[in-house]
C-alpha cells in the first residue's frame, strides 16, 4: 500500500495527502476528510516514523543530490551530517544522478511525509515545478540551477567564478584559452553560466576562443581526458584550457602529458571547486574554491529554522569563493 493508492482512492493530488499526513495548516476541511477516510478504508500506514508524523515532526531532514561519487557532493554532504548532528537533526540522503524522475520524486518531499524538510540539488527540474511539487514543505535549495526567491537558497554565482577563473589565465599571458566543460545532456543550466562568465572574461581581455571543444557526457576525469584527445586532433592550437570543474581539470591535465604537452610550460590549466585531490595533484591544480563547508551548515541553518518557524522570511545566500592559484598555471 502506498501513498499513490490513497491518492486515488481520494480522488485527490499525492502533495494534498502529504499535507494531510503532516497536519498541515492550511488543508481544506473536505479534503482531510477524503483523505483520512481513504486512510481509513485502506488501512494506509505512512513510512516515517508514526508518533512523529501524528505531530508533523520526524526528526529527519532529508538531502537530494545529483551524485556522491563527485568529491563536490560528497564533501557537502559530509558537512551537513555533521552540522546536523550539531543540533540533533538525523540526515536522510538521495542521489538523484541528474534525472527528472529522481528529481520530481525528491521534489515530491521525500516520500511525502518521511521527512521534517529538503536540502535539494536540482540539476534538471524547473523551478516552476519544484514550487508545484514542493507541498508547504520546508525547503532549501543549493546551487546554480534554480533562482527561486520564495524559498530559502544557497547560490552559487557560477558566472563570476568562470570569470575569475579565465582572468586568472589572461593576467598569465595565455591568449588560446579553451573551455573543458558543456554537457550533452544533465544540468545545462549550470554548463551556460560558467561558458557566460568565460567568454565574458574573454571578451573584456579582447580575445576569442581558440578552439570550441566538444560536449562531453560529464564532469569526470575520463571526460577532461576524451576532451584534450579531440582537441589535439583538432590540429587547433591553444595555450590553456579553463575547465568547469576539477575532475576535468584533472583528467585534462593527464592527457596533456600523454600527448607529450606540459602543464604550465606549454598549456596552463584551471579548474573549479577546490577538491582535496586538486592539492596532491602533479603538478598541483589552479581552481577557485567553493566554500561548500559553509554551504551546507548554512542549508542546515536555514532548514531548522523552517521547521521552528514556517513563516519566516525567506533568505537568499551566495557562497563565498575564491582564486587559489598553483603549479598547473604559474610558470
Amino acid at each position: 500500500m502506498t501513498l499513490e493508492h490513497v491518492a486515488a482512492e481520494a480522488g485527490v493530488s499525492k502533495s494534498s495527502v502529504s499535507n494531510v499526513i503532516r497536519n498541515h495548516p492550511h488543508v481544506r476541511e473536505e479534503v482531510r476528510q477524503k483523505v483520512n477516510a481513504a486512510i481509513e478504508k485502506l488501512g494506509y500506514r505512512p513510512q516515517a516514523i508514526g508518533q512523529n508524523l501524528v505531530s508533523g515532526r520526524t526528526g529527519l531532514v532529508a538531502l537530494a543530490i545529483p551524485n556522491f561519487a563527485q568529491p563536490y557532493f560528497a564533501e557537502i554532504a559530509r558537512s551537513a551530517v555533521a552540522a546536523a548532528d550539531e543540533l540533533s537533526m538525523r540526515l536522510l540522503v538521495q542521489q538523484t544522478d541528474n534525472l527528472l524522475d529522481k528529481e520530481r520524486e525528491a521534489a515530491d518531499a521525500w516520500n511525502l511525509g518521511a521527512a521534517d524538510g529538503l536540502i535539494f540539488s536540482p540539476s534538471v527540474i524547473g523551478d516552476d515545478e519544484i514550487e508545484s511539487r514542493r507541498a508547504g514543505m520546508p525547503l532549501v535549495l543549493l546551487g546554480e540551477r534554480s533562482h527561486l526567491t520564495t524559498v530559502d537558497r544557497v547560490g552559487i554565482d557560477s558566472i563570476a567564478i568562470a570569470e575569475i577563473a579565465t582572468r586568472h589565465l589572461i593576467d598569465q599571458g595565455r591568449t588560446r584559452i579553451a573551455m573543458i566543460g558543456e554537457k550533452t545532456s544533465g544540468d545545462q543550466f549550470v554548463v551556460s553560466e560558467r561558458e557566460e562568465g568565460f567568454h565574458r572574461a574573454l571578451a573584456a581581455a579582447g580575445l576569442t576562443e581558440a578552439s570550441p571543444v566538444g560536449a562531453v557526457d560529464d564532469w569526470t576525469r575520463e571526460d577532461g581526458s576524451a576532451a584534450v584527445d579531440a582537441l589535439v586532433a583538432s590540429g587547433d592550437t591553444f595555450d590553456a584550457l579553463f575547465c568547469a570543474n576539477d575532475l576535468l581539470a584533472l583528467g585534462a591535465m593527464s592527457a596533456l602529458r600523454r600527448h607529450g604537452l606540459r602543464v604550465p610550460e606549454d598549456v596552463a590549466v584551471i579548474g573549479v571547486d577546490d577538491i582535496e585531490d586538486s592539492r596532491f595533484s602533479t603538478p598541483a591544480l589552479s581552481t577557485v574554491f567553493i566554500d561548500k563547508d559553509w554551504m551546507a551548515r548554512q542549508a542546515i541553518r536555514l532548514i531548522a529554522k523552517q521547521i521552528q518557524n514556517a513563516d519566516a522570511p525567506p533568505e537568499q545566500l551566495s557562497v563565498p569563493y575564491r582564486l587559489i592559484p598553483r603549479a598547473s598555471t604559474s610558470l
